[in-house]
């Protein structure tokens, strides 16, 4: 560790450079550390994503992991996803508000229709309790060459220059924002919030999860955070995992 500070009612830990800083948080997480306990590095040397797929990571891009400990049952840690995602949309949104902003469920921020952060929530048994880890980098001055996905920085978009720290301190102050509105009210305001920023709901949408493919009418998210898709016979699925599209015509 290089340095240690508090903003935003986090214990932020900075490091130079990770494997991981989930994986940093992982093991401050076993060694105790406290609920708001933020790991932030310069760059990764392994990075990954949502379902195991590997997250470059070089110098000039924001890469951190909350311990979070909020002292809720697990299948409530899910929701946490959506939390993150609101905090990079209203970090993004209010560095860029007349931007073309989109949530992606489960957990991607567009601009412009690329992907501008990624986010990997993990959990961890701690004694009697459950801890999340959640996984947040934002594009700031790099955009990934061979994702799966279109992708894009920051720093493209931008009309003046921003470090990392300030990046850093705006998404903490929204990201404080959103965790004690969740921890206080819990998941409705979150869930609504993030279904007005989604605004592929009522679109037509592919979504892919190993050799599945659902096609049907995106009907919003369930109160556990799934998301609804109606097929084309009026059939509803429930969808817990997956990568999703938006389909011809939709």
């Amino acid at each position: 560790m290089n340095h240690e500070r508090q903003s935003h009612g986090f214990r932020i830990l900075g490091y130079d450079s990770v494997s991981s800083t989930n994986d940093e948080a992982d093991s401050l997480a076993q060694g105790g550390a406290l609920d708001r306990t933020l790991v932030w590095a310069r760059s990764q040397s392994s990075g990954r994503g949502r379902l195991g797929r590997a997250w470059v990571s070089p110098e000039g891009n924001l890469y951190t992991t909350a311990i979070l400990d909020p002292g809720l049952p697990l299948g409530r840690l899910q929701e946490l996803s959506f939390v993150a995602s609101l905090a990079v949309h209203d970090t993004v949104s209010g560095l860029l508000p007349d931007a073309d902003l989109v949530l992606k469920w489960p957990n991607d921020v567009l601009l412009g229709g690329a992907k501008i952060s990624g986010i990997l929530t993990e959990t961890r048994v701690r004694g009697d309790r459950v801890v999340a880890l959640l996984g947040v980098g934002i594009n700031l001055a790099h955009a990934p060459d061979g994702a799966r996905y279109p992708t894009t920085a920051l720093m493209d978009h931008l009309a003046a220059p921003l470090t990392v720290e300030g990046l850093l301190d705006r998404y903490l102050k929204a990201l404080s924002a959103r965790y004690t509105l969740w921890c206080s009210d819990g998941f409705a305001p979150i869930r609504a919030a993030w279904a007005a920023r989604s605004r592929w709901i009522g679109r037509r949408v592919s979504v892919e999860n190993n050799e599945q493919k659902i096609v049907g009418r995106y009907d919003g998210i369930e109160a556990d955070g799934s998301m609804i898709v109606v097929g084309d016979g009026g059939e509803k699925h429930r969808i817990s995992a997956g990568d999703v599209r938006l389909a011809e015509g939709g």
